[in-house]
């Protein structure tokens, strides 16, 4: 059993009374089943347009959580919620069985119950069930918070995230606006012909994104094994593999630091699609979008963390390079010369990291310091330095630069997509160039993965590929700032 303090244990001890009450009684306090059941929504739409005072005639049968109850005199009040709504419990002690009338008196804040009744609304014009029966099915051994008095505090909120949805609506509604987005995403995909498919999360590499992996052990291989970064290579596989169209959506793992926007532990919707590029990558990020936009009855304008953004189709597109030219007040180009760059980056007093060994590397270093926090607007970024983006092809025109974007929002990157390196000899370059920082100390350098290489060397089509983030898109439909929000069970350092 749990710590309690002494008056919790007093409240714990007078319930477990309660149980026994039940059980002596012939009701049993834990039953395995409660059928025929009504939702609390669909009899709030049938008879909200009653009158004050008016008794419907009509006896329902519904079943829920009791959050909290009044008693004035004869009458008592209680407030029944189910996963659909929340509805008044009126119970007359004048016209219930002594019988039925003990057994509410024994019921309390917490405990779930199905109560069979007459729909009604009172004189203040409340819809209610006036009880005629009722049974425990589960009792509470604990009491509730009061709403937004005994569970403010985040921390607690979160560790104990159950009673935080049954106190919080706006907590439970937040993940239900996530199963939707989820749900329309698929059907999104599903309605293209992508086919969902399910890769390894234990991985012999690290591999698909540049980030520093959780690490485990086989046992019965006797291995090191990492918990996925990303789908990225398994699903490139599976196009090699014949499959033109595939996605996944589920968790991905990176050992990296938390704040209001990171996660060690999030949701990701990947896909590859042959014989696409970026272009077509781009235009179904928009249509995938705008399919949400239109499921989930959503406002285009959206406000976000004191912000407002414009969210309308379709979305602007700028070069990373334009947008941090415009920023220092220097014209920056793929072939600028970096000690000048750098000599009048220093002039205007303008901060870089010293590791900025390439025109590519400098400009990458700038955007994230300066620019992308100010992007509110969706905004697909093009123009990614080779450097930083070792999977994808290079721009035909310019092959310093790659066939690649990430979408930004409020500040925050929602989706990464490019037209697929399919070349095997280049990306075996480029992957030993990661490897060769990686042995210098980059733990977030990409790994060589040699096997992929064979798999490219049976010749991958020319392929489009998205990375898309579900948690932050949530967070900004849902307008929580903190990823924690929108997450169920989200990760907490231990009390103890």
């Amino acid at each position: 059993m749990s710590n309690f303090s002494k008056s919790e244990k007093e409240i714990y001890d007078l319930r477990l009374e309660k149980i026994q009450y039940f059980l002596e009684h012939s009701k049993d306090p834990f039953p395995t089943q409660f059928t025929g059941g009504s939702k609390i929504a669909d009899i709030i739409t049938r008879h909200n347009d009653l009158l004050d005072a008016e008794h419907s005639g009509v006896e329902v049968q519904i079943h829920g959580r009791i959050l909290n109850g009044r008693s004035f005199g004869k009458l008592s009040f209680y407030d029944l919620v189910d996963y659909s709504g929340k509805i008044q419990l009126l119970v007359d002690s004048k016209t219930l069985p002594d019988e039925e009338s003990l057994h509410f008196s024994k019921y309390d804040s917490g405990d779930i119950v199905g109560v069979k009744g007459e729909v009604m609304k009172t004189k203040k014009g409340e819809l209610s069930v006036k009880v005629i029966s009722s049974t425990i099915l589960s009792k509470s051994l604990r009491t509730l918070p009061e709403k937004w008095h005994g569970l403010k505090d985040k921390e607690t909120r979160f560790r104990q995230r159950y009673l935080d949805f049954i106190v919080n609506p706006d907590a439970k509604q937040t993940i239900e606006t996530r199963s939707k987005v989820i749900n329309s995403i698929r059907n999104f995909m599903h309605a293209k012909e992508f086919i969902e498919v399910e890769t390894p999360i234990l991985q012999p590499k690290a591999g698909g994104a540049i980030a520093k992996p959780f690490i485990t052990h086989h046992n019965a291989l006797d291995v090191d094994m990492y918990l996925r970064i990303a789908p990225e290579l398994y699903l490139k596989r599976m196009i090699v593999g014949g499959f033109e169209k595939v996605f996944e959506l589920g968790r991905v793992f990176r050992n990296e630091g938390i704040d209001q926007t990171h996660s060690p532990e999030f949701t990701m919707m990947e896909s590859y699609e042959a014989y696409t590029n970026v272009e077509g990558v781009i235009k179904m990020v928009e249509d995938m979008c705008s399919a949400v936009f239109t499921d989930l009855q959503l406002s285009h304008e959206i406000s976000f963390d004191g912000k407002k953004a414009d969210f309308s189709f379709p979305w602007e597109k700028a070069s990373m390079f334009s947008l941090v030219s415009e920023y220092v007040n220097l014209k920056i180009e793929f072939d600028s010369d970096l000690n000048h760059t750098i000599k009048e980056l220093n002039t205007n007093n303008i901060e870089f990291s010293e590791d900025s060994k390439t025109i590519g590397l400098l400009v990458y270093d700038l955007f994230e310091r300066y620019v992308e926090e100010n992007i509110i607007n969706p905004t697909f970024i093009t123009d990614y330095p080779v450097e930083v983006s070792p999977f994808a092809r290079n721009n035909k025109d310019n092959p310093n630069v790659t066939e690649r974007f990430e979408l930004f929002a409020f500040g925050s990157e929602l989706a990464n997509g490019f037209s697929e390196l399919i070349d095997p000899i280049e990306q075996e370059t480029r992957l030993k160039s990661q490897a060769q920082k990686k042995e210098l100390g980059d733990e977030e350098a990409h790994v060589e993965d040699m096997d992929y290489i064979e798999a490219l060397e049976h010749a991958l089509p020319p392929t489009g590929g998205l990375g898309f983030g579900i948690d932050r898109f949530v967070m900004m439909l849902t307008g929580n700032t903190s990823i924690r929000e929108v997450v169920a069970f989200p990760h907490l350092k231990p009390e103890n």
